[in-house]
């Protein structure tokens, strides 16, 4: 049985606020690397990412996921994780065994001499997230935030320190490899759960959810880093870091899904496993909301302030991603429905339905990110990106649909979207007074969020579920 009920709120209230701080930190440490290294230079350490999360995905292929949904059910967690520890043993021991041979084109195709310190990575990244998935299953999701603000802040201090002693791109792979380590100590201080002898019956149950869990999240991986790998090969270094900030600056508007998704996963699994879906329902439309919230606002700003958000903020030479970066926010107002689809599929145990949605979004992805990056560079990635993210949703939520009842807030959304088109307004008035600098950009932008967070908060509805979540944290 799992010892603990999930409070919603204050877990999510928690990872909430160190997913701000965490933002924030990491925003300001990427401007920096940004002007200290220049955009070929961080290009090099965005590739160097790109091969980590490859090597990453194949060297877990859906064994986090299994590992946390079977030790969530409750049924011998030791054996479980023991059964898991050797199954990602044996693929990365497969992937060295694959890496090494080819270390002289893969230091190539990065830019830098890396494949030691890629190995070095992939070990420690993969025991450092399994010891996260471990910890979700325990319902203690609100500690595992504190793993990933100390991953963040290492890697940062790390770099910088680097970076000002002239390691170049290398100091933010070190800071990176040092970030692993950090959060592997905790996380091996808080786990619970300790690893016994397997049989092959803990083994083979790993695999009958890994095998479409690990399909599922190979297209995953192609969602975040396929097009990073294909302008890589096709474009410039510098193509690479412009559009992978505008990539993060995207990333920022989805922590509320993020955070949804990482908190109700695993209560929702122990409601399946009680027969309880029906207290599924209600969740998957309010976490629907909470994805929400924050995007439609986001695009809209972005869509307004995309060359200024990149030159005033990173420098002149990332505006060339202006246009990839509004395609890229609007495709994030897709994934905050897929952040919630995808955790409550995987809650109610049917990897297969994300692996039928990923093989046709993946092989979508692919055709069209070599199809249309050579042909229209990076707005080509962000539109093949976006497309592919459509495809999934629609497949995860047309199955789903079909387990659960679904109700989308139509009408609290809309209010969203009246929100955001009040605070559009605002923006652009602002401009015609505010000087084009950095400063004037920040006032538009506080100013917008004034707005927004205004119209909300006038709305009955949607300010009494903002104190019922208040309530519960703080109770």
């Amino acid at each position: 049985m799992i010892p603990r009920q999930l409070n919603f709120a204050r877990a999510g209230g928690l990872l909430l606020a160190l997913e701000i701080v965490g933002v924030i930190i990491g925003f300001g440490s990427t401007v920096y690397f940004a002007m200290a290294l220049g955009a070929t230079a961080l290009g090099v350490f965005f590739l160097f990412e790109a091969a980590l999360g490859t090597l990453g995905t194949f060297g877990d292929f859906g064994i986090n996921g299994a590992i946390e949904k079977r030790i969530s059910e409750g049924n011998e967690p030791g054996s479980v994780l023991g059964a898991g520890l050797l199954l990602k043993g044996v693929l990365v021991l497969a992937l060295v065994s694959v890496v090494v041979p080819f270390r002289g084109s893969i230091n190539a195709y990065v830019g830098a001499v890396v494949v030691g310190p890629l190995l070095v990575a992939l070990v420690l990244s993969q025991l450092a997230v399994l010891s996260v998935h471990v910890m979700r299953a325990e319902l203690r999701a609100d500690e595992t935030a504190i793993l990933q603000f100390l991953r963040l802040v290492t890697y940062v201090v790390v770099s910088v320190a680097l970076v000002r002693f002239g390691a170049g791109p290398l100091a933010l792979v070190y800071g990176l490899i040092a970030g692993y380590l950090v959060m592997l100590a905790g996380g091996l201080r808080r786990i619970s759960t300790v690893p016994t002898r397997p049989s092959i019956r803990h083994v083979r149950t790993l695999v009958d959810y890994a095998k479409f869990n690990g399909i599922w999240g190979l297209g995953g991986h192609a969602y975040n880093t396929l097009d990073i790998l294909v302008i890589g090969l096709f474009l410039t270094s510098a193509d690479v870091a412009a559009y992978e900030l505008a990539w993060r600056v995207t990333l920022m508007t989805g922590i509320v899904g993020g955070v949804v998704a990482n908190t109700v996963f695993a209560q929702m699994s122990a409601w399946d496993a009680a027969g309880q879906r029906d207290r599924i329902s209600p969740t998957v439309r309010d976490g629907l909301l909470a994805s929400l919230v924050l995007v439609i606002p986001s695009f809209v700003g972005v869509a307004l302030l995309s060359e200024q958000i990149l030159g005033l903020v990173f420098g002149p030479e990332f505006v060339i991603a202006a246009a990839a970066f509004v395609v890229l926010m609007g495709e994030k107002l897709v994934a905050a429905v897929n952040n919630v689809f995808d955790a409550t599929v995987r809650a109610v145990d049917r990897p297969d339905i994300g692996a039928y949605a990923t093989v046709a979004s993946l092989a979508l992805n692919i055709v069209l990110n070599v199809l249309l990056v050579p042909q229209y560079g990076l707005v080509g990635a962000g539109v093949a990106t976006g497309v592919s993210m459509a495809i999934n949703t629609v497949v995860l939520g047309g199955f789903l649909r079909h387990l659960i009842p679904i109700e989308f807030p139509v009408r609290e959304v809309g209010l969203c979207v009246v929100g955001a088109g009040l605070m559009g307004g605002a923006v652009i008035a602002a401009g015609t007074v505010l000087p084009a600098t950095l400063v004037g950009l920040i006032a538009r932008i506080l100013l917008g969020g004034v707005v927004y967070g205004a119209v909300l908060f006038a709305v009955p509805t949607l300010r009494g579920k903002f104190f019922a979540a208040v309530r519960q944290f703080s109770g």
